[in-house]
């Protein structure tokens, strides 16, 4: 009797555990169909990037003025063709620790080919913004997809700060006082200190001996 009893107990628990489990998310449903169409965004625009820079990089050798440096137009170009291998290996669905890196990589060297290129035009801007944004979309699809656990992070800290017990104004209002009049004393008593000290080694400078 006692057995049957906790075989049920048992079986009742395996089914609540499973019904818990098959419970999905809306982030859970879409998150492993996001990759397809950020590795096609991803391999257009590398193309972009790729092919627009090589042309400027043709007629530069042609005689006609750029406001872009031949080495930039090179980076540009490798970001592209960075894009396009991400975008690939994406569509294949393999490789989520490169998939990852790469997309990681993207990012970071986006950004500082956007803060060097910032000052040459409308077009670099709107390049470098675009090629952020499509590379940052790959990695949420990528963490989506594998479950690299970048968006777990991100929610779970999100939790943990709605933990946290944020002052009201007047406890905002008080502290604030308080480290401003403590900052204004520190200033006070260095100022005396060094108004000291300065007053005390002038006055031993202007002492003749003999």
């Amino acid at each position: 009797m006692a057995q049957k009893i906790n075989k049920v107990q048992k079986d009742s628990k395996g089914a609540i555990a499973k019904k818990s489990s098959g419970k999905k998310t809306l982030w859970s449903k879409i998150s492993k169909k996001l990759l397809l169409p950020a590795s096609a965004l991803l391999i257009a625009g590398g193309l972009f990037l790729a092919v627009y820079n090589v042309m400027q990089m043709r007629q530069v050798s042609a005689g006609a003025e750029s406001a872009i440096s031949s080495g930039m137009m090179v980076s540009n170009a490798i970001l592209g063709l960075l894009f396009i291998v991400a975008g690939v290996l994406g569509i294949m669905k393999r490789y989520k620790r490169a998939l990852m890196t790469m997309g990681v990589l993207g990012v970071v060297y986006a950004i500082i080919i956007l803060t060097a290129t910032a000052d040459t035009g409308a077009v670099a801007i709107a390049s470098g913004i675009v090629a952020i944004l499509l590379a940052v979309f790959f990695i949420i699809a990528v963490d989506g997809m594998f479950d690299m656990g970048l968006i777990r992070f991100f929610r779970e800290m999100n939790g943990e700060v709605k933990k946290l017990t944020w002052l009201n104004g007047k406890e905002l209002f008080s502290h604030t006082l308080a480290v401003v009049v403590f900052v204004l004393a520190m200033a006070a008593i260095i100022y005396l200190l060094d108004l000291a000290f300065s007053s005390g080694f002038g006055a031993i400078s202007n002492i003749n001996i003999g």
